[in-house]
C-alpha cells in the first residue's frame, strides 16, 4: 500500500506550479514570441496539433493566471482547447492523443510534471529515438474535385444537387440559420453553390458524410472549379453556449468543418469572382471601397448582394500565399488599395493588425471599421449584417483616409 501511495502523482496539485515556459524548456521546444495581455498570453501556435500551415502570431491564447493553464486556439476553423496536461500531450515527443492524453500517455505526462516541479533535468534529446528525416515534400496545392485521383472525391463535384435551400424544408436549427440571413435566398444559394445538406436523403447515399447536417459551401478555384466543400454547423451557437457553461475540459464545438488535406491558406473564398471584379458595375465600387477583405463566406455573399466585391480568408489571419493574391488583385482591379473589414470584435481586430502589418509593406491598406471608429457604431458587428443604408457611412470614412 505504501508503495502504491508513493507512485501516485496528484496532477491537479502539480499543474498550478508549472508554467508553459518550463514545459517548453523541458521538452526542448523553442517558443515563438509571447505577447502578454493581462493574465492572457497570445502567441503563434507551437503545438504538434496537425496544422498544415503557420498560424497568426496571436492565434494561441493561454490563461497564465488560471490554475489549470487553460488555452484555446483562435485560428479560424481550429478551436482546439484544453489545459496544461493537454498542451504537454501536444509537445511531448512520441505519438500524441490530440490533447486528451489517457492511459500510459497520461501517466508519462504526470511523471514529467513531477520532474519539472522537482527541478530534474530536461529531456536529453540525444537519448530520444532517432527520427528519420522525411524527404522534401512538393509544394502544397489544391486540386479540383473533378481532377482528383480519389474516385469518391470526384463523385462529390455535384454534391449541391442534394442541398436544401428552402428553410421550410429544413430542421429548426438550419431553418433559423437561413432565416437570420435573408441574403441566402434560393437563387443566391444556387449561384454560390450553398445549401443545407440533410443528414439523410434516403437509401444508401452517404456522400458528403462529414458535411451532413451542416450548411455547406462550395470553395471554388479561380476558374470556378469546385476545390472542396466545407460545412458550418447551424447548431454551433447553442452547442457553444452549453460548452461555455461547463468547466471547458471538453473540446470546444467546431464551427466550420474543412475536409482534411485541403490547404485553406492557399485560397480565398470568392476568388472565382476574379472575372466579376472586372465587370463595369463593380469598377466604381472597387474605386470607392478598394478590394475588400473579410473573414467568412457569408460576409462575401452578403456584400456581393449589396454590390460590393469582396473575398474572404476563411480565417482571421492572412497567410503569405493569400497576401500575394490580394496584392496582385488590388493592383489589377482596385488601384492597389486593400480594405480590411474583418469582424469588428477582439479576434477580428487582432487579425486585422496581423494583416495590416503583412499587407501594408506592399500596398495601400485601409480599415473599414473598428470598435472605436464611427463612434463605436459597428462594434461587435460582422460584414454579413451590413445594410445598404450603412454603406455610405463606411465609404465616406474611407475617402477621408485616401
Amino acid at each position: 500500500m505504501a508503495e502504491k501511495n508513493r507512485a501516485f502523482i496528484n496532477v491537479d496539485e502539480l499543474v498550478p506550479q508549472v508554467t508553459v515556459e518550463q514545459v517548453a524548456a523541458y521538452y526542448g521546444v523553442p517558443l515563438p514570441e509571447l505577447k502578454r495581455i493581462g493574465e492572457e498570453t497570445r502567441t503563434r501556435c507551437f503545438l504538434n496539433c496537425g496544422k498544415t500551415q503557420e498560424t497568426g502570431d496571436r492565434a494561441l491564447a493561454i490563461q497564465e493566471g488560471h490554475p489549470a493553464r487553460q488555452w484555446q486556439c483562435h485560428q479560424y476553423g481550429c478551436g482546439k482547447s484544453g489545459n496544461l496536461v493537454g498542451l504537454m500531450d501536444l509537445l511531448k515527443p512520441g505519438e500524441n492523443m490530440g490533447g486528451r492524453p489517457r492511459g500510459d500517455r497520461f501517466k508519462q505526462i504526470a511523471a514529467d510534471l513531477r520532474a519539472i516541479v522537482d527541478g530534474l533535468p530536461a529531456i536529453d534529446s540525444t537519448r530520444l529515438k532517432p527520427v528519420a528525416v522525411p524527404a522534401a515534400k512538393p509544394p502544397a496545392r489544391n486540386v479540383p474535385l473533378a481532377a482528383s485521383d480519389n474516385e469518391r472525391a470526384r463523385g462529390l463535384v455535384d454534391l449541391d444537387t442534394k442541398f436544401i435551400t428552402d428553410p421550410a424544408l429544413m430542421p429548426p436549427a438550419a431553418a433559423s440559420y437561413f432565416r437570420r440571413r435573408p441574403f441566402l435566398s434560393s437563387e443566391v444559394c444556387k449561384n454560390w453553390r450553398v445549401g443545407y445538406l440533410p443528414r439523410n436523403v434516403g437509401g444508401d447515399d452517404k456522400s458528403g458524410g462529414t458535411m451532413r447536417g451542416k450548411t455547406v459551401y462550395g470553395y471554388k478555384d479561380e476558374e470556378g472549379n469546385v476545390l472542396t466543400w466545407f460545412g458550418r454547423d447551424p447548431e454551433f451557437e447553442e452547442k457553444h453556449r452549453r460548452w461555455k457553461a461547463t468547466d471547458r475540459s471538453e473540446r470546444e464545438p467546431e464551427k466550420f468543418h474543412f475536409v482534411k488535406g485541403f490547404h485553406r491558406g492557399l485560397e480565398l473564398f470568392g476568388q472565382n469572382g476574379r472575372d466579376r471584379l472586372a465587370k463595369p458595375d463593380y469598377r466604381e465600387k472597387l474605386k470607392e471601397f478598394g478590394l475588400v477583405v473579410v473573414e467568412g463566406p457569408n460576409d462575401v455573399i452578403a456584400l456581393d448582394c449589396l454590390g460590393v466585391p469582396a473575398v474572404a480568408m476563411c480565417s482571421n489571419m492572412v497567410t503569405d500565399e493569400q497576401a500575394e493574391k490580394l496584392v496582385t488583385w488590388s493592383e489589377k482591379f482596385a488601384d492597389g488599395v486593400i480594405t480590411l473589414m474583418l469582424d469588428c470584435d477582439p479576434e477580428g481586430e487582432n487579425g486585422a493588425r496581423q494583416a495590416l502589418w503583412k499587407l501594408a509593406q506592399r500596398c495601400k491598406v485601409r480599415l473599414a471599421w473598428s470598435s472605436e471608429m464611427h463612434g463605436g457604431r459597428f462594434k461587435g458587428r460582422q460584414p454579413e449584417t451590413l445594410t445598404s443604408e450603412e454603406l455610405p457611412t463606411l465609404s465616406a470614412s474611407m475617402r477621408k483616409h485616401e
